[in-house]
């Protein structure tokens, strides 16, 4: 291979300025096409700007109505009415969820938690108490083989009190389809924090091994 020397190097074409030689040229030659870049690539810019500040102002408005919802049904429906696509408003339907298993409404609880879950798209803390929300729904409609797989689901992925409330409510479930061994095991699962119920489970079990536990 020929060694190339500093003559051969000086008179190489230069490539940014062979490139750059070519935009110039073009842009004379094409004015009114560089114009038309120009302002699409201004508007797009802009638009994007514009709808991030929006999407931004949005989610801070509708978590604030969220917050000054707080137990009233009737504002938390609103936030959902009024903010559909934001997490305040996917959040309103994990809190009407738990509004109506607190009243015993079964079945609203039901279908709040599954538009939650399907519309959350994350599994997170809150995803996971839509789970509860759902299986324990399925506990009080006495649909104990519906709450089972849901509540393995979040045995599996979830950690802590979540862990350990789904630990309690598949106890509760199994106790509900007469397999109380299956139930104690369930039960001897649950960590320190939440050992004391656990315990009265236990007792409950032991003493009236077919007697069906309140789930509450």
């Amino acid at each position: 291979m020929a060694k190339m020397t500093r003559k051969d190097l000086l008179n190489a074409p230069d490539e940014f300025v062979t490139t750059t030689s070519t935009i110039v040229k073009w842009t004379k030659e094409n004015p009114l096409r560089l114009a038309a870049i120009t302002t699409i690539v201004v508007v797009l810019i802009t638009s994007g700007i514009g709808f991030y500040y929006w999407k931004t102002n949005r989610e801070s408005t509708a978590m604030l109505a969220y917050t000054a919802a707080y137990n009233n049904s009737q504002m938390t429906l609103q936030v959902i009415d009024d903010y559909p696509d934001t997490k305040a408003g996917k959040l309103s339907r994990l809190r009407l969820a738990g509004q109506a298993y607190g009243q015993n409404e079964y079945t609203m609880a039901l279908n709040h938690s599954q538009e939650f879950i399907s519309s959350w798209g994350h599994e997170d803390i809150f995803y996971w108490e839509g789970i509860l929300i759902m299986s324990a729904s399925y506990l009080g409609l006495d649909t104990m083989d519906k709450a089972i797989p849901l509540l393995e689901e979040c045995i599996a992925n979830s950690s802590g009190n979540i862990r350990d409330q789904a630990l309690f409510y598949k106890a509760q479930a199994l106790i509900g389809l007469n397999k109380n061994d299956e139930a104690m095991q369930s039960l001897m699962k649950i960590s320190d924090a939440y050992q004391d119920i656990a315990k009265i489970s236990l007792a409950q079990l032991e003493q009236s091994p077919g007697e069906i536990t309140d789930a509450e």
